[in-house]
């Protein structure tokens, strides 16, 4: 089983060189309690196009002073070796990447 701990809310290079351009981070969403697992559910954190607007499932984010947007209705399960080194984490975000997933699973 894995030993790499993956925090919630890390955010880390995207390891695909095909989608990187557009989305170059994504956002471990994922306990860390569940350390054991040799997956990673993680959300796209993705440029923001000039004429795309946030929804109910999306969150704006600051990195690095460039604008994306975390999309959270595109999670996917990768393989946690695939997350090398964290770039920082998006707990200042907690409250609104919760509210999201809530909206995302429940509607509300």
């Amino acid at each position: 089983m894995a030993s790499l701990v993956i925090r919630q809310f890390e955010v880390f290079p995207n390891p695909s060189s095909r989608s990187r351009k557009v989305i170059p981070f994504v956002v471990a969403l994922q306990s860390h309690f569940l350390e054991a697992l040799d997956t990673v559910i993680v959300a796209p954190l993705m440029r923001y196009p000039s004429d795309a607007k946030a929804n109910e499932v999306m969150v704006e984010i600051e990195l690095s002073d460039e604008r994306l947007m975390l999309d959270l209705s595109s999670l996917a399960n990768i393989e946690r070796t695939l997350l090398k080194t964290a770039r920082g984490d998006l707990l200042r975000h907690e409250y609104d990447i919760r509210r999201a997933l809530e909206r995302l699973f429940t509607g509300f």
